[in-house]
């Protein structure tokens, strides 16, 4: 069983198959997660989906559609709250692709909880087109978010 983000995010249904033995033709679908969308091939690639957030001076993270997101800042973000958590007992996982606007300069508040990994930025790149990327990782339910952030190429 594969959990990703939300309380709905497990694999909900097995596809194909195809049994032991050699053949088979590779490439096929070995599971789908309803909730999500993400794939799960035969050679053991992840195909997730990739949800848009949405530009504000508080942004939304809903866990329950996944675990990938991206953002076009528009907006100063001073708020980042997120929601539907797995809940007790498993972990939560995000990714963030922060790309700011033309203008730039943009910033990205992440709250108290939001602890970062030694080496990691704790502010995102703030020239014109830049990206940034913020994985994190919550073991307790969302009261300390473990994170790395970089600027990207």
């Amino acid at each position: 069983i594969r959990v990703n983000c939300g309380p709905t995010d497990v694999l909900a249904a097995t596809v194909g198959g195809g049994g032991g033995g050699g053949g088979g033709g590779g490439g096929g679908v070995t599971s789908v997660n309803g909730a999500t969308g993400a794939v799960v091939l035969d050679d053991g690639d992840v195909k997730s989906v990739v949800t848009a957030l949405t530009s504000g001076t508080t942004v939304t993270v809903d866990c329950s559609l996944g675990r990938n997101f991206t953002i076009t800042l528009g907006h100063n973000v001073g708020t980042l709250t997120l929601s539907n958590l797995a809940g007790s007992g498993y972990a939560t996982e995000i990714e963030i692709e922060i790309k700011q606007d033309a203008t730039g300069g943009r910033t990205f508040a992440l709250p108290a909880s939001f602890k970062a990994l030694g080496g990691s930025d704790t502010a995102i790149a703030s020239a014109a087109n830049a990206v940034t990327v913020l994985s994190a990782k919550t073991f307790d339910n969302g009261t300390t978010w473990r994170y790395a952030m970089q600027e990207s190429a």
